[in-house]
């Protein structure tokens, strides 16, 4: 497992920051939101997921993500 770094955004304001590990990025964000995840498209309220890990970022596997949370599959 990998561990990534979720926040909780508003516009480019943190409201919320949770260190999780798993598998994917996506999951990381449900994990820490308890919600589905989507990309983020223009969402003023978003989570930015970030990978930590020393290898560097490419165009393949980005080092940042950005999703939105949607209410369909909330748990």
């Amino acid at each position: 497992m990998r561990a990534y770094r979720v926040e909780e955004m508003d516009g480019e304001t943190v409201l919320a920051s949770h260190a999780v590990k798993a598998k994917a990025p996506f999951e990381a964000a449900r994990k820490a939101h308890g919600v589905v995840v989507t990309l983020r498209g223009d969402a003023d309220k978003w989570v930015r997921v970030v990978e930590l890990t020393d290898r560097l970022p490419t165009r393949l596997r980005p080092g940042v993500l950005e999703f939105k949370m949607s209410a369909v599959g909330a748990r």
